[in-house]
């Protein structure tokens, strides 16, 4: 129903922002890495999903496309809900999760708080393939690219995300300078 939402951060407070568009605010609940991004005051844009249950609706907030993309994909996980997933997103940096769930590493996604050891492993059980196959059906981690270092870990991670190997590739090369980090040059390729 609501793609994006850009106004103005009116409040931040435990879990959540408020963001005030023409007068009217808009609650949305954010996992701890966006909190951290957004200042009272400023203009911001967060990509939104409404969670709709019998007794109540949530808004719910991302830094970007990604990030909205792997909470969708925690949010299918059976015993998983939107308030977990939000949890887990901010445990560790995206790529690492995305990396941890790939690679089979149940005990690093146990180490966030929140999230035992039959969830993480029901987590890798039930994302590894999704997440570690491109629609070409290859393995993301083994992306062979032009790229090194930080530029081709982020093309991994958008292959990951589920963007084809070529195009993941194209929007690392276009938005990639030296000394960004992964997160930033994904953010900025999904946001090009």
């Amino acid at each position: 129903m609501y793609a994006y939402i850009r106004g103005t951060v009116a409040e931040v407070s435990g879990n959540s922002v408020v963001l005030d568009v023409g007068g009217v605010g808009y609650e949305l609940f954010v996992s701890m890495t966006t909190l951290e991004t957004c200042r009272v005051g400023e203009t911001k844009t967060l990509q939104t999903y409404l969670n709709v249950r019998e007794d109540e609706m949530s808004l719910f907030g991302f830094a970007d496309k990604a990030e909205k993309a792997l909470f969708i994909n925690l949010k299918s996980v059976s015993g998983i809900g939107p308030k977990l997933a939000l949890t887990i997103l901010g445990g560790m940096k995206l790529r690492d999760l995305v990396v941890n769930i790939v690679s089979g590493n149940s005990a690093a996604l146990g180490s966030i708080k929140g999230v035992g050891k039959k969830t993480a492993e029901r987590i890798v059980t039930e994302l590894k393939d999704k997440l570690s196959k491109d629609y070409d059906g290859e393995v993301a981690p083994q992306v062979e690219t032009t790229l090194t270092g930080d530029a081709e870990e982020a093309a991994m991670v958008l292959v990951a995300l589920g963007y084809k190997k070529e195009a993941a590739v194209k929007a690392v090369s276009e938005v990639y300078s030296e000394g960004m980090s992964v997160n930033m040059i994904v953010h900025k390729a999904i946001g090009r």
